[in-house]
């Protein structure tokens, strides 16, 4: 793996298809490999879900998911380890 994203998702169910959209946009050009580790810290909306089916279809996404809110830099370490 050449590269790591992480992302920490809190109620963005709305900013995330646009967002993997970029991602996915300016660095598969590259030929890079890379995957994108995208964190839900115990969103309220529908962002998990959507998630869990975007990634059926997206190889490169990884998903780990909180059981409530712990904050983003729970979600950056998390994302890390």
């Amino acid at each position: 793996m050449d590269l790591s994203i992480v992302i920490p998702v809190y109620n963005e169910e709305e900013s995330i298809p646009p967002l993997l959209e970029e991602i996915h946009g300016a660095i598969s050009p590259t030929g890079m490999s890379y995957e994108i580790i995208c964190v839900d810290d115990g969103s309220r909306d529908g962002s998990f879900p959507l998630l869990k089916t975007l990634s059926q279809s997206d190889p490169s996404l990884v998903i780990i998911s909180f059981r409530r809110n712990f904050g983003q830099t729970a979600a950056m370490q998390a994302g890390l380890d």
